[in-house]
């Protein structure tokens, strides 16, 4: 019978280190990488957060390319192609009624998401769809719309 030594205190210690990489990757994934519904939640608990540069990773399709053409339009003008938030459905918001009444309908079909967000905003009933996508990243948002005040994302232009 021949002994062996067990592995060393640095491969035990670089061992570690990768179990608690992984374990901090596992648990530090993107909030879009859920269900749909976790993905549009995202937007009601940050609410302007669809206009901010950090999130764009979380939009495709003609969403992202809207997006994209408004900051590209704000950059070389100023000019202003956005005039209320997305997710409110509005440009004054009270964010606790939202919050509140927020509920969403999910239905799933393959790689195609839609998400029905009800809520209440100073007292007015709104709904909101949220059309996502699921690829590589998780499911992006590719479009929304107002069922409420009838206008898309998608049919939206910015020069």
């Amino acid at each position: 019978m021949v002994l062996r030594p067990g592995p060393s205190n640095r491969v035990r210690s670089m061992r570690m280190s990768v179990a608690l990489l992984a374990l901090f990757t596992a648990f530090s994934a993107p909030a879009y990488a859920g269900a749909p519904s976790d993905a549009v939640r995202f937007f009601y608990d940050n609410l302007g957060a669809e206009f901010d540069l950090q999130h764009r990773d979380r939009f495709a399709g003609p969403a992202l390319g809207f997006l994209n053409a408004a900051d590209a339009a704000w950059v070389r003008d100023e000019t202003n192609c956005i005039e209320f938030g997305f997710a409110a459905d509005a440009q004054d918001f009270d964010a606790a009624e939202i919050a509140k009444t927020l509920e969403l309908d999910e239905t799933v079909d393959g790689e195609v998401a839609t998400v029905a967000a009800h809520f209440d905003n100073f007292g007015q009933p709104t709904e909101v769809q949220w059309t996502l996508s699921h690829n590589a990243a998780g499911w992006q948002v590719s479009d929304i719309a107002s069922r409420t005040n009838d206008w898309r994302v998608s049919a939206m232009s910015c020069q």
